[in-house]
């Protein structure tokens, strides 16, 4: 893992590319500049890990680039979930929840990430209180895909086959 300085990164990837990213919509240059410029920016290889089971969960993700992988914890066993790709944000519902991590992420490739501490989403909060409702409204917003998603996996595992099968 390689720590990365923000200008470094605006400067490779461009305000327009995050701009792009569906954690940052509809955010200013200032506020994803100061993301940037007070989060923890870091260059993964593939297979490198970036939060292990049992840890405290004082921080968040957001993908700049690459896939990461997420493996549940179940009964002793990691298993693969889900991926997190460009954009998505992995670790808000556990630090928002200040629940422990329950998984293990881990990158599925070279990855860019930027690391976002309680502490600093609160000062988003208190510096930029109208964008931090459109963050709030991003994050939300990837929350509930993920609801989405799950009610699907649950709904085909149990063998519902709709309204046909009656």
């Amino acid at each position: 893992m390689k720590v990365l300085e923000a200008a470094e990164v605006i400067d490779r990837l461009g305000i327009p590319y995050l701009q792009d990213l569906s954690t940052f919509g509809a955010l200013s240059e200032t506020v994803i500049v100061d993301l940037l410029q007070h989060g923890r920016i870091e260059q993964l290889d593939k297979g490198e890990y970036i939060a292990h089971f049992d840890e405290e969960a004082s921080n968040f993700q957001v993908v700049l680039q690459g896939t990461l992988a997420y493996y549940k914890r179940f009964e002793g066993h990691d298993v693969l979930t889900r991926h997190f790709r460009r954009g998505e944000q992995l670790g808000f519902d556990e630090m928002i929840g200040l629940i422990v991590r329950d998984g293990t992420d881990v990158a599925d490739e070279d990855s860019l990430i930027l690391n976002i501490s309680s502490s600093q989403f609160y000062n988003l909060h208190v510096e930029y209180p109208a964008e931090f409702g459109v963050f709030m409204i991003n994050l939300a917003r990837e929350l509930a895909r993920e609801i989405e998603m799950l009610e699907n996996v649950i709904g085909k595992g149990t063998g519902w086959q709709g309204e046909a099968a009656s």
